[in-house]
């Protein structure tokens, strides 16, 4: 393997809510161009999973490179600034790169509290379909923040109060949220985003390495995609899922044009966002940054997008929990097209460091990919990813192997067994088949020993 000559620069690009089988990438629907430039020049993967489906604790995973029952940060609380954050003895891989000598920033979403190891914050919480009004909602402070509406009311006074009211409208209300937004593109929460990366770049000392985490926003709903984005594809050349088909829910109103309505402005976003990441790109090109930089593409987790009649996350369908990835190492490092083998967002952190040249340390579950990046070879035997609502009612545990896959939910709540190959839209519970009694007995003795060898606790750093 060859060795780069000086620590890179690194940025860690996240989306929030974003299917891996909608990006053109990926073979989606969407058209993402830069995303698929990016790829060319770097891996993708496409065995890429998230260890909890739900932002808030799916972030904590990425930060520490520990697995949900380590960190401890297990749910959000539905009042969303009062969710607990790290246990102070929690280190993250951003603190390991400040001490290190790294310039560390944050802009956009990174759903941290409070946010540690940065230099450098212009953060938001997001978009936040519940909140309705700009200030003092039921659910804590207004989504998108004091840093966005002063930039935002700088550019077009009263613009940030028309965010609200539009959410109160009855058009927003009958359309599950898919509407033209009232800002224009330039205007947007993610196009701020984007800003706020190209300045941290923009005035990175060259001598100095950085790492930048850039949180986009999107494209979680609402979705209500600005200006052009709205209109970039028509409703009617939606191509709609097996999965909806079978499973409309019509009692929540889903319909097959208002599915293609939602799914349209879904994809649309994805677009947006995907121009966004082209704009940060060309400002790495332009400073001649971008050979020396090693980029992380991914998602905190999807959304059902309509599956069975479904919106939203906190589940453990593949739809949610797998994960677009693509990784470009900095120039000098030997480059595979592709990865097959899966990996968990558990394994950035340690990436992160490996590539820094930083010691990983012996308290972090996840393991480095680069050696997957520089052969496309290798891969985990299981993936974890684990979930509790927000009012504690249920927990559940979800262990995926390359072929089957288990959920337990807990005493008296139920036991998912699933055949990857033979059922990949996941209609089928293999959990009371007799036939597959031996598999659902070695998952579940799998999930125990995963779930014991990884109870580590932090000894030493």
């Amino acid at each position: 393997m060859q060795q780069i000559n000086r620590r890179p620069n690194i940025l860690l690009v996240t989306t929030d809510q974003q299917r891996y089988d909608a990006l053109s990438v990926f073979g989606g629907f969407a058209q993402t161009p830069h995303l698929e430039r990016l790829a060319e020049e770097g891996t993708k993967f496409t065995g890429a999973y998230v260890n909890n489906p739900v932002c808030i604790p799916s972030r904590a995973c990425i930060q520490t490179g520990r697995y949900t029952h380590q960190h401890g940060v297990r749910y959000m609380e539905s009042v969303l600034d009062s969710t607990p954050g790290l246990p102070v003895w929690e280190e993250t891989f951003m603190e390991r790169l400040q001490i290190a000598g790294y310039r560390t920033g944050a802009v956009g979403k990174i759903h941290m509290f409070p946010p540690r190891g940065f230099e450098y914050t212009r953060l938001t919480n997001g978009q936040g379909a519940r909140w309705r009004v700009p200030y003092g909602s039921q659910f804590g402070p207004a989504q998108l923040g004091d840093d966005y509406a002063a930039w935002l009311e700088r550019k077009r006074p009263g613009a940030y109060a028309q965010i609200y009211e539009q959410r109160r409208s009855n058009e927003y209300k009958r359309y599950h949220s898919a509407v033209q937004s009232v800002l224009d593109v330039d205007e947007y929460v993610d196009y701020w985003v984007a800003e706020n990366a190209i300045d941290f770049i923009r005035t990175a000392a060259p001598q100095e390495p950085f790492f930048l985490w850039c949180g986009f926003c999107n494209p979680h709903t609402p979705v209500d995609a600005p200006g052009k984005y709205a209109h970039m594809y028509h409703p009617d050349d939606i191509p709609l899922s097996e999965r909806y088909l079978k499973r409309p829910n019509p009692e929540q109103g889903l319909d097959e044009q208002l599915m293609r309505r939602w799914l349209a402005y879904y994809y649309g976003l994805n677009t947006m966002v995907d121009d966004f990441l082209g704009m940060i790109i060309d400002e790495l090109r332009r400073t001649g940054r971008f050979d020396d930089t090693l980029i992380v593409f991914t998602t905190d987790h999807g959304d059902f997008a309509g599956d069975y009649g479904r919106f939203g996350k906190a589940d453990f369908y593949e739809g949610v929990i797998h994960a677009p990835l693509v990784v470009k190492p900095p120039q000098g490092d030997s480059v595979a097209p592709n990865a097959d083998g899966l990996v968990e967002l558990i394994d950035i952190a340690p990436t992160i460091l490996d590539y820094a040249g930083l010691p990983i340390p012996n308290t972090m579950q996840g393991t480095s990919f680069r050696t997957i990046v520089n052969t496309g070879q290798g891969g985990k035997d299981v993936i974890l990813c684990e979930h509790t609502l927000n009012d504690h009612s249920r927990s559940g545990k979800c262990l995926r192997t390359a072929r089957y896959k288990y959920i337990y939910w807990g005493p008296n709540q139920g036991s998912t067994l699933r055949d990857l190959a033979d059922d990949p839209n996941e209609w089928r519970n293999l959990a009371d088949d007799a036939g597959s009694r031996s598999i659902l007995v070695e998952m579940q003795e799998r999930l125990i020993e995963h779930l014991t060898l990884t109870e580590r606790p932090i000894l030493r750093r």
